[in-house]
């Protein structure tokens, strides 16, 4: 549910992120769009607008300079013929030269411009003096005079600086409206090149979007899948789960499938397992077991892990003689299993429904049922089975070996008898001597063999093994019976010992014994950080003892064994 409701969120944030830059990105286009079309036709009304300002230009440029020789031409014209018509062509240019003069700005207007304009005026002033003087001259007749005046210095001076002054002014006009098509091409070429680059950015964030998007929608493809695949699959083992199980059962249940076969299988002393070894251990048992199960399977078998350490394999069409081949060989199998601490057993149950119109579940209940009375049957066997891998793996990282447990066992067993213990709880005695010190498989291996005395740290780990050894005996029905046992054999008599505080006869009968038969062997065996003692030594121990770590009356019926030598060469060999 929960990575169902994550999922609804994390679609719904990707659909308002592409939604959103979809929107942003049309309107960015557009605005690009219409920004560069906008320009591009500006652009062009500019240039063709100063390309008709240039052309005005020349015009004006020649107007100016056919007017001036306009001028100068009605003035020789009217000193030279005398007649004053030439006046009249006088005052026309001269009117169409100032409306000229008007229009300059108009086209271009910069200071240089109008310092030339400026200057063609004062220019211009003179000559229309002198043109004006020469009218005059001719009005009176006086033709010789006003040639003169023409002919001067002053007019041809002011002639030439006219000419001059208006083919700077056209070059200044030209070179003008030159720079600023030169401009206008430049801001279009670069506002060309902004909009590329922003069209190209657009381009690659589209791209990085639909990638974005296929990503996501490739990662929605795997998270359907993966979600679909836990849905109906085990995570640990890889198997079918319970839910798929159960529609596959209601599938399968029809008259073309008959006969319909269930195998039910559960792992043996799993719980054990997890308590000695950790559940790592234990998840490594049931994915090997899994597999175990699933390659003496067939092809349109099911296999489906039911929950927790139990199993189910649905066949279809398979009558019960195959159902028992199949069951024999998953057996088999587990025997021939090897590599694990604890052997890998299961307990089966087998039924198959050959009639059509009977609920298919009913018959699960009964391969339960049959399962269940498997596990009990066969329940003593595997006992024996985990007893041995149990103190294999204890032998393998601690002191605890077979002459170990064995020399222990015999001295309880001895004590045992000597103060009467009736047969069952002898039996209770000899399982308490083999499985004392189980828990000791959780401490770390290097204490054991230290050289020298342990550190408080390492004491704390070593005192835990009772509590250890009383869960991994609580985990098996067969070592149930002994827990609380394991777990006070190390209590004192006085209260001192642990891991409770008992004492007297609030510590069990067994665990006192197997403290007296536990600290005997260690004490005439030694240990990697303490020598054996001596028989003396020993017995001076337990009457120092007496009372405190041991049970008296006990301590008095071990004593009276330890004076037997046969017992003690019994127990530990020949003795000196």
């Amino acid at each position: 549910m929960v990575m169902k409701n994550w999922f609804k969120s994390a679609k719904a944030s990707e659909s308002v992120f592409i939604n959103s830059w979809f929107i942003l990105s049309v309107v960015i286009s557009v605005f690009l769009i219409v920004l560069l079309a906008w320009h591009l036709i500006y652009s062009n009304n500019m240039v063709e607008s100063f390309e008709s300002q240039e052309l005005a230009i020349q015009k004006v440029s020649g107007d100016l300079l056919r007017y001036t020789k306009s001028l100068e031409m009605a003035a020789n014209m009217a000193a030279a013929t005398g007649d004053l018509k030439w006046e009249i062509e006088y005052r026309d240019y001269r009117a169409r030269l100032s409306d000229l003069f008007e229009t300059i700005p108009e086209l271009v207007a910069t200071s240089e411009v109008q310092e030339e304009i400026d200057s063609i005026k004062i220019y211009r002033g003179e000559l229309d003096e002198i043109e004006s003087r020469v009218i005059e001259l001719v009005a009176r007749g006086e033709k010789r005079e006003a040639a003169d005046l023409l002919a001067g210095w002053i007019y041809t001076r002011n002639q030439l600086n006219i000419i001059i002054s208006t083919e700077r002014l056209a070059e200044g006009m030209n070179e003008h409206i030159n720079q600023r098509i030169a401009t206008e091409k430049r801001m279009t070429t670069v506002l060309l090149w902004v909009l590329a680059s922003c069209m190209l950015v657009l381009i690659v964030s589209w791209l990085v979007t639909i990638n974005i998007w296929r990503a996501n929608v490739k990662k929605k493809q795997e998270i359907d899948a993966e979600v679909k695949y836990l849905s109906f699959h085990d995570s640990l083992t890889g198997l079918y789960n319970r839910a798929y199980l159960k529609e596959k059962m209601k599938s399968v249940d029809n008259a073309e499938n008959l006969p319909i076969s269930i195998i039910m299988l559960d792992f043996n002393d799993l719980k054990m397992v997890n308590d000695t070894y950790g559940h790592g251990v234990g998840d490594d048992m049931l994915v090997k077991g899994a597999a175990l199960v699933k390659k003496t399977c067939r092809e349109d078998d099911i296999l489906a892990r039911w929950g927790g350490d139990e199993f189910v394999i649905l066949l279809p069409k398979t009558a019960e003689p195959a159902v028992h081949a199949i069951s024999r060989r998953i057996v088999e199998q587990c025997r021939n299993t090897y590599d694990e601490p604890i052997p890998v057993s299961m307990a089966l149950g087998a039924v198959t429904k050959d009639k059509p119109g009977e609920d298919l579940f009913r018959y699960f209940k009964e391969a339960e049922d049959l399962m269940y009375s498997h596990k009990l049957s066969e329940s003593r066997c595997d006992r024996n089975a985990t007893i041995n891998a149990l103190l294999k793996t204890l032998a393998d990282s601690s002191y605890e070996t077979e002459n170990h447990i064995r020399r222990i066992k015999d001295l309880a067993i001895l004590l045992g008898e000597k103060i009467g213990l009736p047969e069952s709880e002898l039996d209770r005695l000899i399982l308490l001597a083999t499985l004392h010190d189980i828990g000791m498989i959780n401490v770390p291996e290097d204490i054991f063999v230290k050289a020298h005395f342990l550190t408080e740290e390492e004491w704390v780990a070593v005192k835990k093994h009772p509590e250890a050894g009383y869960r991994i005996a609580r985990s098996n029905k067969g070592f149930s019976h002994i827990a609380k046992e394991i777990m006070c054999h190390h209590e004192s008599w006085d209260g001192s010992g642990y891991p409770a505080g008992l004492g007297s006869s609030e510590i069990p009968l067994l665990s006192r014994i197997i403290n007296i038969a536990d600290a005997f062997e260690v004490m005439s065996s030694g240990r990697p950080y303490k020598k054996p003692m001596s028989m003396e030594e020993i017995v001076l121990e337990f009457k120092a003892c007496s009372g405190k770590q041991f049970d008296p009356a006990l301590v008095k019926e071990m004593l009276e064994i330890l004076e037997n030598k046969l017992n003690i060469n019994k127990v530990i060999g020949n003795y000196n």
